[in-house]
């Protein structure tokens, strides 16, 4: 039998117009299709203080940002992951413009992060974008 995955999402601003079973089933399927069943996934909206804490701590750049991804089943000890993928950290006021389609854009950038898709060089970045435009196409 098929194990889904456990998709929990925090912090959701008023702002972010979308329903969480429908968000949940979508991060499901896009992990389900990169072969990843039975994992954890947090999605976790913050402000700008908290985004730009962050990503100051972790990635040693002083300003806000529109998503970090935090796997943890990269790095010194996957072992201790157990079923957890990671957390997707969202400030909505950094998405701009501030539509449903690109908050879930956002959303579709810190998974592919997780599942294991880096951006570092302009053909990679390309691949990304399509991967990510792949994604969206199917909810939207």
């Amino acid at each position: 039998m098929l194990q889904r995955n456990k998709i929990k999402i925090y912090n959701k601003p008023s702002t972010v117009k979308i329903k969480n079973n429908g968000l949940k089933l979508w991060i499901d399927d896009i992990l389900l299709m990169n072969s990843l069943t039975g994992f954890m996934v947090n999605i976790i909206f913050v402000d700008k203080e908290k985004i730009n804490f962050l990503n100051k701590k972790y990635r040693n750049i002083d300003k806000p940002t529109d998503v970090i991804s935090f796997s943890f089943v990269e790095g010194k000890f996957p072992e201790y992951s157990y079923n957890m993928l990671g957390d997707i950290y969202i400030c909505v006021d950094m998405i701009k413009p501030h539509t449903e389609k690109e908050i879930l854009r956002r959303i579709v950038h810190g998974i592919l992060h997780l599942v294991g898709y880096d951006h570092k060089g302009e053909k990679e970045y390309k691949k990304f974008i399509k991967l990510e435009n792949r994604y969206l196409s199917i909810l939207l």
